[in-house]
This record gives C-alpha cells, structure tokens and sequence, in this order.
C-alpha cells in the first residue's frame, strides 16, 4: 500500500551502538520540535503529494522537512546544503529523520512548493499555547523590526532609470542579433532573463506610483516619481534607513506578543515601513490566530497617529500608545526648549493659549493640513512684535509665534492622561521585554539576520518557521510538567 516514509527510530546503526530515541530528552528543542510538529495538522500539505505513484521511492513526510527546518534555525544552520549536511552527520537530525540522508534540493522544492501552506501552520502552534495557558488576553505587546531582504541596494531604481535599463538591454539585444554568424546563446538568454525581471519590476513600481499618486498635485507627483523605487532582485522589499544610518533593502515585520510568558500571537510582513498603516492589521491578525482579542494593547510612539487614536476609540480598543512627541517633551529635549509648543499652556474654555511670557495666542483661522487633518492656528502678532525673548521664540521676521492644533487634539491628551497613570506606566513597562525580546533572541541567538528567501510570500514562510521555533521553545517547560502528547 503507497504510503509516506516515516521515520524509523528503533533500530541500532550500524558501527554504532546508539539508539535514537535516547537522542531527545524530554524538554530538549529537538524533542519539543519533534512533540509539537507532530501535533501539527498538515493534511492540507500531505493532499498535494501523489503517493500512489509506484515509480520512485516515497516521498518524506511534510512534518519531517518542517522539523529539520525549524531545528536548523535553532542551530543557526537555515541554508539548505547545512541542512543536507546535518541529516547526513548530526545524530539530533537523525532522531528526526530515522537515520534518512535528505537532499538539500528535497527542502528547497518543499519550502517553494508549500509556501503559503507552511507561513498558515503559525497559527497551529499558537493556539497550542492558549490551550496550555501561556496566554492570558490582558497584555497585547505590539512593536515592529526591519530585516534585511537579500537583495543589494545597488539594485533599486526609480522608473527613470529603469527605463534606460530596458532601452540599454533592447539596445544590446539588437547588437547580438544583427550578428547572425556570432550569436552567442548564453549572452542572449542571460539579457532577455535581465529584461524580464526589469520589465516585472517596472510593473510593479507603476503601481506603486498608480497609488501614491492618486488625487496629489504635480509638484507632489514629481517628488513622488524621484523618491519612489523598486529592487530588480527582490521587488517586494524597499530600500529602509536602520539605526546605524546605513540603508539597505528590508523587510518590516510587525509582530504581537502576549506579555504573560512571551508568546507571538500574530505577525504581518510588509515590503515598506508604515507602523501606522499597520497596526490594526496586526491585532486582527492575533485575534484570528487565538480567537479573542486582549484587554489592553500596547505599541511604542511608532505606531501613534491621530487616525490610530480614533480609530481604536471607535473600535472600543484600550490602547496605550505614545505620541511621537510624548518622550522628547518629557526629557526637555526639544530643539526650542522652554519655548517649545508644549509650553504653551491650552484654555479649553476659552478656546485660546498662553504662551510662557503670559501674552495670549487667539485663533486665527482654520487650515486643512499636510496630512489632510483639519488644522486650527494660534497667534498675536502684536504681542510677539513687543517680546523681549520673541528671537528665542519664532524665526518669523515680519509675524510672530503661530500654535498649531489638531482639531481632535484632545484624544491625544486624553491618551497621555492614561499612559501618565499608575496602571498606565505599569503595563507599559510589560511592552518593552516581550515585544523586542522574538527580535533580540531571532537576530542575536539563531544568529536570523536577513532573509534567505526573495517576494513577501517566502519572507512570510520564513518569519512563520522562526516564530513557530519561538513559541515550540517557549512549550518546552510544559513538556517537561505534564505528559501533554501521551
């Protein structure tokens, strides 16, 4: 009868007196992989293999490809031939794999073949995590990492450029041609690849410049058409600053964790850098994935927009964000110091404020702002013409000091009211650790710092195997507690 090969580990090796199964104690990552993987419902993948097909040998099971997987990024080993390599050589890999050598080709077809059906088992080992109560809903920690694509930065263009490009490999391509007797195959073939994945990313820029421009005026759409680009190598990403200052192609990866024992709930992958954009996105990926949404959710002034505001506002959501200005105001580092904006001190009554020197700044009329944001300005002219401090104050030469407000201003006081209390500091602190500590453990422990894979559907395999590793890890104390898989 066809059926998968599993593995079979009660037999001795040969030359050798070791049983595999003494391999994995209870507890031990590859013992925790092997446990959870096989609790694993992977029909969706094992339905697209014809194992009835007498010819060849059978094939290996899915759960076996996806263990090895996930313990070579426990080993910081994720390449395919160091795959290859420690089935053939690592005892560890032997116990998954019942002493089976696999190519390093098998895992390569595996994880393009089953891309999107890998990236959707994330949310298998979450769910196993809320059944043994490693998640208790109250803290939804939110934060996001860029990760290096591989890609080169000497490989993005803007739509200028690849357009000369495409005229200069046309151009070559005629060359080759027109010289009948001297074709040189190879050349040719390699041009007309180049220009195909030229051609594909141009498509995919005028997209993007289709969206940006949508409804912007002509000096917007100009510096839109200079700033917007596309990598050729990996179209997907987008060129990000890091910390360091350094620019490359990456990835933004937005994850949620549950603050309780630091389990990933949810993630979204995006190809550009917009916290903003993302945030709901991400805490309606966690409650698809666990089924229940957290008592209070808490990102760090990336995420703080007006919009985001009053969108959680309406959505009856506890958010705690910080605004991007919060902690720059706090430390007194802002550029004007006692002058600043925040030290103009608001009369709702009266709808005016007073600035440091006492004189008060009346409206002076209503703006739509860069951002589309319905804007109110503040000022008195006359008062700023007699200020003894007004240089220290305003580079206006001819007017004074104008105040600018959001016309919804209030719901950013009202969330620093709640980020200033005592429960406020005390849950915001929680964020920090659980947050940025997947972050610190993928980049700096697994040693998983840039993509081995190109396009946003193998990133997100790829980011779905390293979480799935964190929390599998994170079950290996409950493993040893009770006898959870019998």
């Amino acid at each position: 009868m066809a059926q998968f090969r599993i593995p079979n580990r009660d037999q001795l090796l040969m030359l050798e007196t070791v049983d595999l199964n003494s391999i994995a104690p209870v507890g031990s990552a590859v013992y925790t992989i092997d446990k959870i993987v096989n609790s694993l419902d992977t029909s969706d993948i094992e339905n697209k293999y014809d194992i009835k097909d007498p010819m060849g040998r059978p094939p290996f099971h899915p759960k076996t490809l996806i263990k090895v997987g996930l313990y070579a990024l426990h080993n910081c080993r994720f390449s395919t031939r160091k795959m290859e390599q420690d089935t053939r050589y690592n005892l560890c890999y032997k116990y998954l794999t019942g002493n089976e050598v696999i190519d390093h080709t098998t895992f390569a077809k595996f994880f393009t073949n089953y891309t999107d059906y890998v990236t959707e088992l994330f949310s298998q080992t979450a769910l196993i995590c809320k059944e043994k109560n490693l998640i208790e809903f109250e803290i939804l920690g939110i934060d996001t990492e860029k990760v290096k694509a591989d890609a080169s930065y000497k490989q993005t263009k803007s739509l200028d450029n690849i357009q000369k490009d495409i005229d200069k490999i046309k151009k070559n391509l005629k060359k080759l041609l027109e010289k009948a007797d001297e074709v040189d195959e190879a050349e040719t073939k390699a041009l007309e690849k180049r220009l195909d994945k030229i051609k594909s990313a141009e498509k995919i820029l005028k997209e993007r410049l289709n969206e940006k421009c949508k409804d912007k005026k002509e000096p917007e759409i100009k510096e839109i058409l200079k700033k917007t680009k596309v990598n050729i190598t990996d179209p997907d990403g987008s060129v990000m600053s890091q910390a360091n200052g350094e620019h490359n192609v990456m990835y933004a990866v937005t994850t949620t964790t549950d603050t309780k024992d630091d389990i990933i709930t949810g993630f979204v992958v995006k190809g550009e850098a917009n916290d903003n954009a993302v945030l709901f996105e991400a805490i309606e990926e966690s409650e698809a994935n666990i089924g229940s949404g957290h008592e209070h959710i808490v990102a760090d002034s990336g995420f703080g927009s007006y919009e985001n505001f009053e969108e959680g506002k309406r959505r009856e959501l506890d958010l705690l964000i910080p605004d991007k200005r919060k902690e720059v105001e706090e430390k007194g580092k802002t550029s004007k110091g006692e002058y600043d904006r925040s030290h103009f001190e608001y009369n709702k009554e009266k709808d005016n404020y007073r600035c440091p020197t006492s004189n008060i700044l009346e409206m002076e009329r209503e703006i739509i702002g860069r951002d589309g944001r319905e804007k109110i300005i503040y000022s008195n002219d006359s008062a700023c013409g007699r200020c003894k401090v007004k240089n220290l104050c305003t580079k206006s030469e001819n007017g004074g000091r104008k105040i600018i407000r959001d016309a919804n201003e209030e719901i950013k006081d009202e969330m620093r009211k709640k980020l200033n209390s005592e429960e406020g500091k005390e849950n915001y602190v929680k964020r920090a650790h659980s947050a940025e500590s997947p972050y610190g453990d993928m980049k700096h422990n697994k040693k998983f710092r840039g993509f081995m894979r190109r396009g946003i559907a193998k990133v997100s395999m790829e980011c779905s195997l390293i979480f799935m590793l964190h929390n599998i890890l994170k079950l290996s104390e409950v493993l040893l507690k009770s006898t959870l898989f019998g």
